[in-house]
């Protein structure tokens, strides 16, 4: 990574934060391995089916997190929805590029070009290609929201990288703390929470710190372009129902994103659209987001969206 962007203890204290987990693939019978789904080589993707059936499977879309400039789709938050192949789904884990090497929205045509891929091979691997699902934390939530927010917008749809021709609509999505406010005051909203705002190697983790110089990094130093690509802004009536998970005590992506988010939601399209859970004492990445116990908080969701009765 650049060194102007951050040093590399900073980026180790971050990587621990954003990154707490690292899957083996080993552990699941029936999978395709660093699939290529778009014209470039960095655009890899993991397939895990069922042990069992031919389907087809509904599908869920796992993007990861990492301030958009590190992970893989290998860490993260896939164990929190791994389990979800023992009860009838399929899961596709996506790699996308990183800042700084490319900004927005080249990660985010990368995931919806990820997902054209899994609708157009959908009878070759299984998939319904009716029932997708996505999930993503942190970064990757912010990714998911907006592939389910911009269905239908040709600008943000990356043609270019493959699949012109199949759809990347998504039927649900959950978000786990994702960044949604980009041009957020993050000292004013952890002041109003009260949590303690966090340190990378000595330093304060704000101002062009930190997450905030991933944002920078990742999307532009405009306060007010941030604003007109920040997930909240493209809320409209035909979103597809979301699920929010976030924790009180998160001091990289405060609390009040998702706040924000769901009251916008609910605004626009209604309550039912939105389930917005907030937990009072997991942090960002908190173990108890990341493990798969979380797979039974969230499937639930996924079934009553992704399921035919």
């Amino acid at each position: 990574m650049n060194e102007s962007f951050m040093t590399e203890e900073q980026l180790a204290i971050l990587k621990r934060m954003a990154l707490p987990a690292i899957f083996d693939p080993d552990t699941i019978k029936r999978k395709y391995l660093d699939i290529q789904y778009g014209s470039l080589p960095e655009q890899k993707l993991d397939v895990y089916l069922p042990d069992e059936g031919e389907g087809p499977f509904p599908l869920i879309i796992y993007v990861h997190g990492g301030g958009w400039c590190m992970g893989t789709k290998r860490e993260g938050a896939l164990p929190c929805i791994i389990d979800a192949l023992k009860y009838g789904y399929a899961i596709i884990a996506v790699d996308y590029r990183l800042a700084p090497d490319v900004k927005f929205p080249e990660f985010l045509f990368d995931v919806k070009t990820a997902v054209r891929w899994a609708r157009a091979n959908a009878e070759e691997y299984l998939f319904d290609p009716e029932r997708f699902g996505m999930i993503g934390d942190s970064a990757g939530g912010h990714i998911a929201l907006m592939v389910g927010f911009t269905a239908g917008h040709p600008e943000y749809e990356g043609e270019q990288y493959g699949w012109e021709d199949a759809g990347s609509e998504v039927q649900a999505v959950v978000d786990m703390y994702g960044p949604v406010v980009l041009d957020a005051d993050r000292d004013a909203f952890l002041k109003e929470t009260g949590v303690p705002p966090i340190h990378l190697g000595g330093e304060q983790l704000d101002d062009d710190k930190g997450m905030d110089k991933a944002v920078i990094t990742a999307f532009t130093a405009d306060k007010n372009m941030l604003r007109l690509i920040s997930p909240d802004r493209y809320v409209h009536k035909g979103i597809p129902p979301i699920l929010i998970q976030h924790g009180v005590k998160d001091a990289i992506v405060p609390v009040q994103n998702s706040t924000i988010l769901a009251d916008k939601i609910k605004k626009v399209c209604g309550t039912e659209r939105v389930d917005l859970r907030i937990y009072p004492e997991r942090t960002h990445s908190d173990k108890d987001f990341v493990g798969t116990e979380n797979c039974m908080e969230i499937l639930p969701f996924f079934d009553r969206y992704l399921k035919k009765p």
